[in-house]
């Protein structure tokens, strides 16, 4: 890129990161909803002895990179201080692709910027599947700033350097990674068509330039192997198949219901996403419309083919992820409790894989990206456009604001959570075992404490995920089975601490105890079952 070029871009750059920024900042607030889950993980990653008891953490990585990388921060950094700075990271790089794609899809200098306003506010409204791009820190902002900088190195032809970026997005995100890779290729496979293959017209281009198309796939595949082995020996976990279909059913129909089963997408979610499609196809057929009307096939310029073609390239892949998400919609369709549809289990094992996840963000994308185009090119008057794109922004952030996660606890609830934390962070030993409340909110995070389990933390690998549902319905059986004299007695306690070598309780709701507190706040207690010893 040139110098001129530089300097003509980077304000809009600038100005994306900065839109971004701001947004994450106010709706998700540091800790936000993911971050004490994926953060925490990545500190044990680096700090294997801190909270070296907890049953989430010592489970097996399935976000290895991000873990190795963002995680070194929390070697020298705070928590905070490390979602803060990851997320500053993470937003520079989902600003680098989307600037990159934005600028093989419009000529405009502002369409970035003012497509990022648009997106935003259609973001702050709700989405499909419960995916969101911009919030906390993990793995998959990364994934996609690196998958949008790809396709927009293939509109460049710099195809090698399209590869690394892809491989990048699957290293840390494999999920994402490979649902938008396959969306690529099939995308491809549409331009080129499909028949064309069986009179060898496609074999033609790729034998002029085999050497580049075999070292990007070799790059692709080098840079995400550091991500895909760790997701690849998840799959082959050697476990019986008994367990591996008990986990598929828990993390498709329990614990993850929210974001793989479809009948649990809210109906307002559906009509959202249905009229985002209609608005969609509607621009589409108005972009194509008027390039037919205006722009003759001999004044056609070269800039305008290239922007077409990769309007195509991007239409089709965003077709194929529609196309991905209405397989999960099949899949997944039917009667609830699951039992009572066929085939189950093996439903269940295809729903795992997110069906949705990559239509859930490319559907908004590119809606405004078409409005923001259509509007550009029907004459408006740009001030006017760029005004009206900004007021969006500030409404999207007023949205924001008023959809701020609170992270279950807020108010004094926050203030005596936090409070009881700290309080053990600073007398309890480090080896402790908390049982914590079910609804706690970033305890680890706070409280610098392994957790016996925790509702939110929930493991990734078949064994892990079995077992986390185990301690969970153990606990809930023994609390309920032993308050039929509305009393937990030193006894009950010391049998409690037996099975399950729980060191202290920290509750809001259980009691009373045989035991007194050993510390006390207006809503929060915490028991020391080890003086039952």
């Amino acid at each position: 890129m040139s110098a001129r070029e530089n300097s003509s871009t980077w304000p809009i750059f600038l100005a994306v990161w900065c839109s971004f920024f701001l947004y994450c900042a106010i709706a998700a607030p540091v800790p936000a909803v993911n971050e004490p889950h994926y953060l925490c993980k990545a500190r044990h990653f680096w700090q294997p002895d801190w909270c070296d008891q907890d049953f989430f953490l010592r489970s097996t990585n399935a976000h290895t990179v991000f873990f190795a990388t963002i995680g070194s921060l929390t070697t020298f950094l705070s928590l905070e201080q490390t979602a803060w700075t990851g997320r500053a990271l993470a937003i520079l790089v989902l600003t680098a692709g989307w600037c990159r794609l934005l600028s093989t899809v419009s000529s405009l200098r502002w369409s970035a910027l003012q497509t990022c306003w648009l997106f935003l506010l259609l973001t702050s409204i709700g989405n499909l599947s419960g995916e969101w791009l911009v919030g906390g820190v993990e793995g998959k902002v990364f994934a996609y700033g690196f998958l949008f900088s790809a396709l927009g190195h293939v509109a460049s032809g710099r195809i090698v350097r399209a590869g690394g970026l892809a491989g990048l997005a699957i290293a840390f995100h494999p999920v994402i990674g490979v649902w938008g890779l396959l969306s690529f290729a099939g995308s491809e496979l549409v331009r080129h068509r499909f028949w064309a293959i069986w009179r060898f017209n496609v074999l033609f281009p790729l034998a002029t330039n085999v050497r580049s198309r075999l070292l990007s796939i070799v790059v692709l595949i080098a840079c995400a192997l550091p991500g895909l082995i760790p997701v690849l020996k998840l799959l082959a976990e050697p476990v019986p198949n008994s367990i591996k279909n008990s986990a598929a059913y828990i993390q498709v129909y329990y614990r993850l219901a929210h974001h793989l089963d479809p009948m649990r997408f809210p109906p307002r979610a559906y009509l959202g996403y249905g009229t985002l499609l209609i608005i969609w196809i509607i621009v589409m057929r108005l972009r194509k419309q008027r390039v037919h009307d205006t722009v003759p096939a001999a004044t056609t310029s070269t800039t305008q083919v290239d922007l077409a073609n990769n309007q195509l390239r991007l239409d089709l892949i965003v077709g194929f992820a529609i196309l991905f998400a209405l397989g999960g919609l099949a899949v997944g369709w039917g009667p609830r409790p699951a039992q009572l549809m066929a085939w189950y289990i093996p439903r269940a094992q295809l729903l795992k894989f997110y069906p949705f996840r990559l239509a859930d963000v490319l559907i908004p994308i590119a809606v405004s990206m078409g409005i923001v185009n259509t509007i550009n090119v029907m004459g408006v008057d740009r001030t006017k456009v760029f005004l009206g794109c900004g007021l969006l922004a500030v409404a999207a952030l007023f949205r924001a604001h008023s959809m701020c996660e609170v992270n279950r606890y807020s108010g004094a609830l926050r203030a005596d959570w936090i409070d009881g934390c700290r309080w053990i962070d600073a007398h309890l030993p480090s080896d402790a075992l908390i049982h914590t409340p079910h609804n706690g909110w970033a305890f680890k995070w706070f409280a610098q404490r392994a957790e016996y389990v925790n509702f939110k933390d929930c493991p990734q690998d078949a064994a892990g995920i079995v077992e986390w549902n185990r301690r969970l319905n153990f606990l809930k059986r023994w609390f309920e089975s032993h308050y039929d004299d509305r009393f937990y007695s030193a006894d009950e306690l010391r049998q409690l601490r037996k099975e399950t070598e729980i060191t202290h309780i920290f509750t809001d709701r259980l009691g009373p105890m045989g035991i007194e507190p050993v510390f006390q706040n207006a809503t929060f207690q915490v028991y020391d079952l080890t003086s039952l010893d």
